[in-house]
């Protein structure tokens, strides 16, 4: 029963990952609240979350980009990466993709204080439309979480899992 299982569990894997090149059992979920750094990981944590969007690829950045509820402004959406001794780092992972288009002109910055990164989601502004800034861990920003079940690196699931 359990070789059984397991082989229908792979091929249920095998075939969702063709559909579209993507992979079902990864949510995405954002607060109407804004919160800062810290407290936005532990939103993510206390509402059942696995934790703080890791970003693995442009796709998954381009696609989160377009489903976000648009931003004219400030606050934008914290994303799960810090700035841990010199070294941007994805928590909670072992993530190390920060992409040759993922920040905004003339970002980071690294201006002192500014180890926490937030993802612009301004439809209006196409230069900075999904790009990322560093910006202090204490300013007030929407979490940006996911949920699930890391199956692999190259499977997501791409849901409008709002709350």
């Amino acid at each position: 029963v359990a070789v059984v299982r397991l082989t229908m569990m792979w091929m249920l894997i095998i075939v969702l990952g063709m559909c579209g090149g993507r992979a079902m059992g990864w949510t995405y979920h954002f607060s109407k609240e804004t919160m800062n750094w810290t407290m936005a990981r532990e939103w993510c944590w206390s509402n059942n979350h696995t934790d703080m969007v890791v970003i693995q690829n442009q796709e998954e950045n381009n696609y989160l980009r377009d489903v976000l509820p648009d931003r004219t402004g400030s606050p934008y959406y914290w994303i799960g990466i810090k700035n841990i001794t010199g070294n941007w780092k994805w928590v909670g992972t072992n993530g190390t993709w920060v992409g040759n288009y993922s920040w905004a002109p003339n970002e980071p910055n690294n201006k002192l204080g500014e180890e926490c990164v937030e993802m612009y989601v301004n439809k209006g502004n196409r230069e900075n439309n999904g790009k990322w800034n560093d910006d202090k861990c204490s300013n007030l920003k929407y979490p940006l979480c996911y949920r699930g079940e890391r199956l692999n690196h190259s499977f997501r699931v791409f849901f409008k899992g709002h709350q």
